[in-house]
């Protein structure tokens, strides 16, 4: 995939230059392209300085090498999933907070209440220590505040 301006891909371009002062990181993980960028985006506009992997294996290079301070990713993408990523960050004793996302079904309860399957992705997320876990779509302002909450409180996964 080519270079999207303001966006950058893990496998395509080096972490913020010595010299420059350090913003808060955040690495997204998405396997569909445009809704990475479309998350990028709308977080590099309020300072961050944020990195695109498509797959749960490109991050885990990408954190090897750049040690972002929270992580945004999807929970269903092939190969190594969102789980298997917070699983693979709990085995390398990685504190970085994770917030999850994804467009999984959920239901409403008689009372209004969203329920979600225990047996479901989100579910397995909030289990292992996931600081927020949005649902698709979600608005700018929830991904915004999620991150900020993410950096100010951070998470130990469990």
């Amino acid at each position: 995939m080519a270079k999207i301006e303001s966006v950058k891909w893990s496998a395509l371009e080096q972490a913020v230059t010595a010299g420059e002062e350090k913003r808060p990181s955040i690495l997204v993980v998405d396997d569909d392209h445009a809704f990475c960028e479309t998350i990028a985006r709308c977080l590099a506009q309020r300072g961050y300085d944020v990195t695109c992997a498509d797959s749960g294996e490109v991050a885990a290079v990408a954190i090897n090498e750049q040690h972002p301070d929270v992580i945004v990713t999807d929970v269903q993408m092939p190969g190594m999933d969102g789980i298997d990523l917070m699983n693979w960050l709990r085995d390398c004793g990685l504190d970085i907070p994770v917030i999850v996302i994804s467009g999984e079904h959920i239901d409403e309860g008689e009372f209004g209440e969203k329920t979600v399957d225990c047996e479901s992705g989100m579910a397995a997320a909030a289990q292992l220590g996931a600081v927020s876990v949005l649902h698709k779509p979600f608005g700018r302002a929830l991904l915004e505040d999620s991150v900020a909450k993410a950096l100010t409180y951070g998470i130990t996964l469990h």
